[in-house]
């Protein structure tokens, strides 16, 4: 293959390189998503067990919602670059279509010249008509190379074939990728589609029980007012005692606060239904919610862990809020409301990844914990202490 032909062949191929790594990406950010989507499908099909028209389910139902909007964005995102791998290819074969057809029209010429020389002189003759021995050997070896030349163009022409082959081959495969990306476009916003219409029947039917649902918010909003409280005494509790006695709680709090972001997850699987501080009802108008914490909707009977070691400083039961495990982690503490069993005792020593209960499954069947975090000045957003994970 001439260096020229090479150099282009690996400046075309250098950003396919790239886009293949981008597309790789994306295919796993795609299949995470499914994995989310179908983990949280089950959280929403236990919501319609018994109860269609429930804040849960529209809660499982925007979720869903969001997450197949994402994934179509996803998959568009594949097929953009899908675009511009075929871009790339096609310029690479309109590219070796134009040397194969220098490299054989060179070819075609050095045979032509062998075939009207060959007819004119014996070899033999054309060597020993030389008047010097130097000459006999400049001779010798330019019928040689003449006829290394050849050879070379022929297997370059070969070469340059077999990739041009492979490169349509590798354009017919991202062709058809692409159509199977385009279906799975089209059944996912079939889906969409889907779930938008029985999301606007749910909040039409929530919107007609305004009254009991303003009235199951305000007791939601006086059983959370009790658990703060509660949570602020044993903390308040605990500071006045650790500074009494002079405890030094520098390093566990500095272990602590090292892994903000970094801590797992009080639950394996779930998505957040309600963020942390103010923000809108999900159907009652003019009505804002102020939550001190997160609200985790999961599976029925998961298992509730703890996000860092530390010692267990108050398990309390609070009517509406199930059982509340609080855990001291230094300056900081972590509470684990709606369980309905717990497997820990005040004193006890736990680690990160411990089993504290279980979750707690309302009448509505919805398994939802409540998760706070509390530093020197009081709550803090959880959701940016935990690793980051699709929701």
């Amino acid at each position: 293959m001439s260096s020229a032909f090479a150099l282009l062949f690996f400046v075309l191929l250098a950003p396919l390189a790239s886009a293949q790594n981008t597309r790789a990406e994306l295919e796993k950010q795609k299949q995470e998503l499914l994995r989310k989507i179908n983990e949280n499908q089950k959280i929403l099909d236990q919501t319609a067990a018994q109860r269609n028209t429930s804040l849960g389910r529209l809660k499982a139902l925007n979720n869903q919602i969001t997450s197949r909007a994402t994934l179509i964005k996803a998959i568009n995102d594949e097929m953009a670059v899908l675009d511009d791998e075929i871009a790339e290819d096609q310029s690479i074969i309109e590219a070796m279509d134009r040397d194969l057809a220098a490299l054989k029209e060179e070819y075609a010429k050095m045979v032509y010249a062998t075939q009207k020389t060959s007819s004119g002189f014996n070899k033999l003759t054309f060597l020993f008509a030389s008047q010097t021995f130097n000459q006999l050997f400049m001779r010798f070896k330019y019928i040689e190379q003449y006829a290394d030349a050849r050879k070379k163009q022929s297997e370059q022409i070969q070469i340059v074939q077999a990739n041009l082959n492979e490169q349509i081959a590798e354009i017919e495969q991202q062709k058809q990728d692409k159509q199977a990306l385009l279906d799975e476009e089209l059944s996912e916003n079939k889906k969409l589609q889907n779930l938008r219409g029985e999301q606007r029947q749910l909040i039409s039917t929530l919107e007609k029980q305004a009254n009991k649902i303003q009235d199951e918010l305000e007791k939601q909003r006086a059983s959370e007012r009790e658990l703060t409280n509660r949570i602020d005494e044993i903390i308040e509790a605990e500071r006045l005692a650790a500074a009494a006695s002079s405890a030094d709680m520098s390093t566990l709090s500095k272990e602590f606060s090292d892994n903000m972001g970094k801590l797992p997850w009080p639950v394996d699987g779930g998505f957040i239904s309600s963020k942390y501080g103010k923000h809108r009802h999900p159907t009652l108008k003019r009505v804002t919610l102020n939550n001190k914490g997160i609200d985790i909707q999961t599976a029925k009977d998961a298992d509730v862990k703890a996000v860092f070691s530390g010692k267990v400083v108050g398990v309390m039961s609070i009517q509406g809020q199930g059982i509340t495990v609080l855990i001291q982690h230094g300056d900081y503490f972590s509470a684990y409301s709606r369980l309905k069993a717990v497997t820990v005792k005040k004193g006890d020593q736990i680690i990160a990844g411990q089993r504290l209960g279980q979750v707690l499954t309302n009448g509505d069947n919805v398994s939802e914990l409540k998760f706070r975090i509390n530093d020197k000045n009081g709550t803090v957003n959880p959701e940016i202490w935990l690793q980051s994970k699709i929701n």
